[in-house]
């Protein structure tokens, strides 16, 4: 096994250093040391032994510090260039790093909503929605009643186990059937003023959708009049003749200047 010996010489006396495959093998009285300290031949000689495993460490460090500085300029471009959070950030690739996010908030996720549906509107919807049911329930209930004379306590009884009851208002259903029954003298008096017909020649479905319509315009002021006029063309069109959603909506407008005058 070959042996590799270098020669130092040191301020006081003779000193022996021995390389052996590699690795220190301690004083060697043959060989004479000259040019530096035995410190720094054991240093050379620790670096000729890592140096076979490993490049240079000067050469590593100066990557690594090549790479930091080149991130850390591309850090301070962006801060010092970018004044608004939506303007595009440049110099962060072509000094070497990657490149800078500019600051502010994120961009939202595509089909997100900047208005959500809230609780409150949802249950706007629904209330809405189980009040037409009840509508459409007392048209039937009070064509029923045009047709067949029964008393309103009937009428609830026999429309409250329809099969959209579960969907409807059965408060609201009640009050509408209820209060067009003990009221129907005064609704079809108005009806007189506003029809170009006598009321017995009016169509079954149109009569009772007017009754529905007039009782809401005169009775139920928290429900607003366009809400009543539509609700009840949408119930003409639903299950009247051919265009007499047209009539429905002449006839409600015009009571509604009178019933409502300070809504229109």
């Amino acid at each position: 096994m070959a042996e590799r010996t270098r020669a130092r010489a040191g301020d006081s006396g003779r000193q022996w250093i021995r390389v052996k495959d590699g690795k220190l093998s301690g004083p060697d009285p043959t060989v004479e040391l000259v040019g530096t300290s035995l410190s720094t031949a054991l240093a050379s000689a620790q670096a000729a032994e890592s140096g076979a495993a490993s490049p240079p460490q000067s050469a590593e460090s100066g990557v690594a510090g090549a790479s930091q500085s080149a991130e850390s300029g591309a850090a301070g471009a962006s801060q010092s260039e970018v004044a608004d959070p939506r303007t595009h950030v440049t110099g962060a690739a072509d000094a070497g790093g990657a490149p800078a996010k500019p600051r502010g908030r994120s961009p939202k996720p595509p089909g997100s909503s900047s208005k959500p549906t809230s609780a409150a509107t949802n249950a706007k919807h629904a209330f809405a929605a189980a009040r037409s049911v009840a509508r459409k329930l007392a048209l039937q209930a009070i064509y029923r009643w045009l047709l067949n004379d029964a008393p309103w306590q009937d009428l609830v009884k026999e429309f409250g186990e329809a099969e959209d009851m579960p969907n409807a208002d059965p408060k609201y259903f009640r009050e509408l059937v209820e209060g067009v029954w003990a009221s129907r003298q005064s609704l079809d008096e108005k009806l007189t003023e506003l029809v170009d017909r006598p009321v017995e020649q009016l169509d079954p479905v149109e009569h009772s959708v007017l009754l529905i319509g007039l009782y809401e315009l005169s009775a139920k002021p928290e429900v607003p009049y366009r809400v009543a006029i539509n609700e009840a063309v949408g119930l003409a069109k639903r299950f009247g003749a051919t265009d007499g959603h047209k009539f429905v909506n002449a006839v409600l407008d015009r009571a509604a200047r009178t019933l409502r005058p300070g809504e229109n």
